[in-house]
């Protein structure tokens, strides 16, 4: 036993899981304590003494406030004993480790958990199990349908986050494992994996199967199968949970997850539904700061979540403080860089859905100098009929959802660009844009990419959104394809396609424009589609199967390609 900081911190403490499995925590307990405190829980897979520190702080801060700080390695990683089978263990374990937890010596019986990204999904794990002596959650940056909002949230797999982050999970096993060398290649491939993402066929990396099995079955289960159901937790949260709060920021690959999630459990009507709160900030997943790619949103970017959580555990491990002080709903408005609060998301102060047209004039949309234009209000009279050719070779770049610069990506002719007029007056955006496309292809099935961006007075074009759907081929009846996120319906040989784009909260200024880019991959955010294959060949193709697609955009009075924005009336923004 140590001591720091008027904290005493006990290692590697035992605790024995239902089947005799002994899992290793470590113990941050205040040297002064004249009563019974509760217990913060954290059960994360990366090594106990990293305690998610490159979000939050440390256990020790957490301690000096009043709980007993545990942090537990989950069953195979760290020093705990047993096999490491992601997500599925965690309900059980998380259900024993909690009860464990509140019999802690000093333990007054309540249980917290926090953290973020798989340390989150361990929380609503537990919370799924329904230990009786956890009381309240925080989970961050996270997904309970592991399918929709963790490794498929646009409809495929998001490779650019799931590879180096599976690498980083065999680098852990082969440390455990004692082989040095493998973990520095591991390593390698983790912190410089461009290679690796585009080796195919997607199941056959030994260099990292090989001590993580599952990231096989991650790839190998690219629709919403058995497989994930048994890794859904959400039925059984929206019957019962644990007062919860959320908590996302807007380049964050999981957002989608972390919304999901809060929608899901707000909206069920059960007991907890109340008791649900939800920060969103403009963060990525790490770090949680003011700069990201280059774009400053100002030092109350910060958000101060160690004093939100220590606020929010204070009020249900403590008693203390008042709950309705902590806005149901509180998120960071892009581009006026305030704080605003609501009480519900999606926002319940949506004015319009503003609607702007996509057309052509006089020269093809192939890129930002051509002649593509998205018209506001009214559907063009004339007709334009826009194509693109995605070959699968050279897939189109997107790396991730940061705000990054698009203008020079823009000007290939692989891309459709509509650009807007600047706007007359500022206005508010906060919800998921939705993309209405007529479209058809030859060489297909293939995907449809739509990346929204804003672009400046300065002509720089900075990523907001993005959505995906798919294409049947002119060769097929139109209404075959498996499509994500979208209806579709026919006329004339066209099928017009829906996509709900990722949420955002944006305020667009005066003098700005959006812009929509069309085109067939955003790699490596999401695995490329090959081309004229099916759904369940995407893990086993090999680099021979990589074809060529001609995507068609038709707009017109009778065929109206579209793209809708949430527009709202905004709260007071925060100080």
């Amino acid at each position: 036993m140590s001591k720091l900081g008027g904290v005493t911190v006990e290692r590697a403490v035992p605790c024995e899981m239902r089947d005799g499995t002994v899992l290793f925590a470590d113990i941050y307990r205040p040297e002064e304590m004249d009563k019974p405190l509760p217990i913060l829980l954290m059960r994360q897979p990366y090594g106990r003494r990293i305690a998610s520190t490159v979000t939050y702080a440390h256990p020790i801060w957490y301690a000096r406030h009043g709980f007993i700080v545990v942090v537990q390695d989950v069953r195979g990683r760290g020093d705990s004993l047993g096999v490491f089978e992601p997500f599925i263990q965690e309900i059980e374990d998380g259900y024993d480790a909690v009860e464990w937890a509140a019999r802690l010596p000093g333990s007054n019986g309540k249980v917290g958990m926090y953290g973020f990204s798989y340390q989150g999904y361990t929380q609503l794990a537990a919370a799924a199990a329904r230990p009786p002596h956890l009381v309240a959650i925080a989970p961050a940056m996270c997904a309970a349908d592991l399918f929709h909002g963790w490794f498929y949230p646009l409809g495929r797999l998001s490779i650019g986050v799931t590879l180096p982050w599976a690498a980083q999970l065999a680098r852990d096993e082969a440390r455990r494992r004692h082989l040095p060398n493998i973990e520095e290649r591991l390593t390698e491939i983790m912190v410089n994996p461009g290679p690796w993402l585009r080796h195919l066929p997607l199941n056959e990396l030994p260099e990292i199967t090989d001590l993580a099995p599952f990231y096989r079955d991650w790839v190998e289960h690219s629709t919403y199968d058995d497989y994930w159901v048994a890794r859904n937790l959400l039925p059984k949260l929206t019957e019962w949970c644990v007062p919860a709060y959320h908590i996302g920021g807007w380049f964050d690959p999981y957002l989608h997850g972390t919304l999901q999630t809060f929608e899901a459990i707000f909206q069920s009507g059960n007991e907890a539904a109340r008791q649900q709160r939800l920060l969103i900030g403009p963060w990525a997943h790490i770090p949680w700061g003011e700069r990201v790619a280059g774009s400053s949103f100002g030092r109350m970017a910060a958000g101060h979540v160690d004093r939100e959580l220590v606020r929010w555990f204070k009020y249900w491990l403590h008693g203390e403080g008042d709950i309705n002080e902590i806005p149901l709903v509180r998120y960071f408005e892009l581009g006026s860089n305030v704080w605003r609060t609501a009480n519900a998301w999606p926002v319940d102060t949506i004015e319009e859905h503003k609607v702007w047209y996509l057309t052509s004039v006089d020269d093809p949309a192939n890129g930002a100098l051509g002649g593509g234009n998205l018209c506001e209000g009214s559907n063009p009279s004339h007709s334009s009929l826009d194509l693109f050719v995605y070959d699968a070779r050279l897939p189109m770049p997107c790396e991730s959802f940061l705000p990054v610069d698009r203008s020079e990506i823009q000007q290939r002719n692989e891309i459709l660009v509509y650009t807007s007029s600047p706007l007359p007056k500022p206005i508010h955006v906060a919800g998921s844009p939705r993309v209405v496309v007529w479209v058809n292809a030859l060489g297909g099935p293939t995907d449809l990419v739509v990346v929204l961006t804003v672009v400046g007075e300065d002509g720089t074009a900075k990523f907001l959104s993005i959505g995906r759907g798919f294409v049947p081929s002119l060769e097929q009846e139109v209404n075959i394809g498996y499509i994500d996120h979208a209806q579709n319906s026919s006329m004339d040989g066209w099928l017009e396609l829906t996509i709900m784009m990722r949420p955002i909260a944006v305020q667009l200024k005066q003098g700005e424009s959006i812009r929509l880019e069309l085109t067939g991959s955003a790699f490596p955010l999401i695995a490329r589609y090959p081309n004229h294959v099916n759904e369940n060949e995407l893990a086993h193709i090999g680099p021979e199967k990589l074809q060529i697609a001609t995507v068609a955009v038709a707009s017109s009075s009778h065929h109206p390609s579209r793209i809708y924005l949430p527009v709202i009336r905004p709260s007071e923004s925060e100080v």
